[in-house]
């Protein structure tokens, strides 16, 4: 089974890394310096997609939201503080933008609910290679279960499980504590796990059909 659902039975995703010269970069883009700022975009847009994607479960306007977010960490550089990784500030800015999305989402009717409109797209087999589509049809899978969550835990669950961050590391881009991301975590496992075995149970390992949520 992909990592990507392994982490809703308590594995682990990918693994963040901060280049070490970043905060120069930071620095050297407050002073006026284009092409820093425009290595820290280069360096970071990818993973902040990736996140943002899989918290908002549509792959298009996650694009939007890391515009955004690339956009306010420039207009706000001189309220940077170099003792955090430019990532983690990064990362609070995007994903603060991605739980506000998910709250206006929530707050109107949407008809295209129904049809999954917002969910990531899963490419044929014809058009990619198999195992290429197999992956891109699980991230539907997770994009389609993440919905259940509320914003916190989506957020939460993505960065600590999916990609892999540090707890501390997410309570930083959160704004919580520790406890607090334990605690979403534990709770967006749980919900996940019933609702892989209500709508996906080809996806649930065998040790664990039939059991009762933990």
């Amino acid at each position: 089974m992909s990592a990507r659902l392994q982490a809703i039975d308590g594995g682990k995703g990918g693994q963040g890394h901060v280049a070490t010269d970043d905060r120069a970069h930071a620095r050297a883009a407050l002073q006026g310096d284009d092409r820093a700022f425009a290595e820290l975009v280069r360096r970071h847009s990818g993973g902040l997609h990736r996140a943002v994607a899989r918290i908002i479960a549509d792959d298009a306007e996650a694009w939007d939201v890391v515009q955004m977010a690339f956009l306010r960490a420039w207009q706000r550089l001189d309220r940077y503080n170099p003792k955090w990784s430019f990532a983690t500030w990064l990362y609070r800015i995007g994903t603060n933008i991605a739980i506000d999305l998910i709250r206006a989402r929530s707050s109107r009717e949407r008809a295209h609910q129904a049809g999954g409109e917002h969910q990531l797209r899963v490419v044929s087999s014809r058009d990619e290679p198999a195992e290429l589509s197999r992956l891109r049809e699980v991230d539907s899978i997770l994009a389609d279960l993440v919905e259940v969550l509320t914003p916190q835990q989506r957020a939460s669950f993505v960065m600590r499980e999916v990609e892999g961050l540090e707890t501390a590391e997410v309570a930083s881009i959160l704004g919580c504590s520790p406890a607090t991301v334990r605690n979403h975590v534990f709770q967006a496992r749980k919900v996940l796990r019933e609702e892989m075995r209500t709508r996906f149970p080809e996806y649930v390992p065998a040790a664990l059909r039939g059991r009762d949520a933990m």
